[in-house]
């Protein structure tokens, strides 16, 4: 897990460099990212930091621009469940193995289907006109 989180900050910050039109927008982005100026908390869930309140962070909307606002943190933290649970497609490619009789029935099919469209009456477009 430590090797994918530096993998995915790197490739984040990288990206920054390569979408910044000058070196000095990528340093504002980068030190708007790693500053704490930014962090903005929820207050029903914090009220025990409120002395903390503009030393640290501040509380507010956490989610401002966005639609969905409620529901936001719970799909973020599903989805990272999601991507750390389940295998990806590399791992899957090492138990998949080849269905041929799949493939066969499937192809019988789609013929049958295309066959089948083939002798539809079908109007001459241009009587529309």
């Amino acid at each position: 897990i430590l090797a994918w989180f530096i993998t995915f900050n790197f490739v984040n910050i990288a990206w920054i460099f390569f979408r910044a039109k000058e070196w000095d927008d990528a340093i504002k982005v980068l030190s708007s990212m790693f500053s704490l100026d930014n962090v903005v908390l929820p207050e029903k869930y914090f009220k025990f930091l409120i002395e903390y309140n503009e030393i640290y962070f501040r509380f507010g909307t956490v989610y401002e621009n966005i639609l969905g606002k409620d529901n936001t943190t719970i799909f973020i933290i599903i989805g990272f469940i999601v991507a750390l649970a389940f295998k990806n497609s590399m791992e899957k490619m090492k138990t998949f193995y080849l269905r041929p009789y799949l493939f066969t029935i499937f192809g019988i099919i789609i013929f049958y289907y295309c066959i089948s469209n083939m002798t539809k009456y079908t109007e001459f477009l241009y009587f529309n006109f």
